[in-house]
């Protein structure tokens, strides 16, 4: 394997522990490896145990051509049911002891990516909706230093007002927390503020995926694909509903468009318009 694509699947492999919320420690016991066998995996360090990294990709229930795309973008949820579903006879494959879970990681890996930190919240809603959602239940004096820690590294910004309330600022998410977040956000934009007839008269049972979008635009930027193959790379069952909910809401958008003249070709593909290029571009994430 090349020494950049190493690299590649090294700082993959972080991400997805990061996701998981497991230490190096957690993770290298689960899949049965030495924490500094992982360190090494992790730093594509020349002396990395080949053996042990295909061993751990396998435990996660990954594969090194997954891992090798610097686009990599699988969210926790799908990497947790990934991870559950090689792991079938053991339930508590993606638990982690309540006393080594850690606040910080939580926020980054959960609550932002839910969007919680999207408007104001105080440490004591934020706890309070962390229990609820995630079900873990920090002391409030943690979780503030948390917070307080990524107001200092320019992740938060808090208010001056009692009571302090956090949100997220304007700076773009570090990949590790969502590689996609922010083109799903401007997808949501996108959508809200169409006139278009398919976007806004979609029930609430056929309203547009938008997380699913976003990764039919990031499948394209490379090449064609068609249908089946883009429902196969998303992970989405390729009938009727699902393109009503994002390649007809795509096309609508004019981001992307039917390589031929006759939409019922069996050779039909789709790729990007230059308005969805150009979306990509405005997010680096060409």
């Amino acid at each position: 394997m090349a020494k950049d694509t190493n690299h590649i699947v090294g700082k993959n492999l972080e991400i997805v522990r990061k996701k998981l919320l497991f230490s190096r420690k957690i993770s290298a016991k689960k899949a049965e490896i030495t924490p500094r066998s992982l360190e090494l995996i992790e730093k594509a360090d020349k002396y990395l145990n080949i053996t042990d990294r295909d061993k751990y990709i396998d435990f996660l229930g990954l594969n090194l051509e997954t891992l090798s795309d610097k686009n990599f973008n699988l969210t926790w949820q799908e990497l947790s049911y990934i991870l559950t579903k090689k792991h079938p006879n053991d339930d508590n494959i993606t638990e982690i002891e309540p006393n080594k879970v850690i606040p910080k990681q939580v926020i980054t890996q959960r609550a932002m990516p839910d969007k919680l930190l999207e408007t104001p919240i105080s440490v004591t809603e934020l706890k309070v909706e962390i229990q609820k959602r995630f079900k873990y239940n920090f002391d409030r004096n943690k979780l503030q230093n948390a917070l307080n820690n990524l107001v200092f590294e320019g992740t938060l910004t808090k208010s001056k007002d009692s009571p302090i309330k956090y949100q997220r600022s304007s700076q773009k998410f570090n990949r590790e927390i969502d590689y996609i977040f922010d083109l799903v956000v401007k997808l949501e934009e996108i959508t809200t503020s169409s006139t278009s007839n398919l976007v806004n008269d979609l029930s609430n049972k056929t309203k547009p995926s938008l997380r699913k979008m976003a990764k039919i635009l990031i499948t394209l930027k490379d090449c064609e694909k068609s249908r089946s193959d883009l429902f196969t790379s998303i992970g989405m069952i390729n009938d009727s509903n699902n393109v009503i909910r994002t390649i007809s809401v795509l096309e609508k958008l004019n981001l992307i468009q039917k390589t031929k003249l006759a939409p019922k070709s069996s050779r039909q593909k789709y790729k990007l318009t230059e308005k969805g290029l150009q979306l990509l571009q405005e997010l680096d994430m060409l």
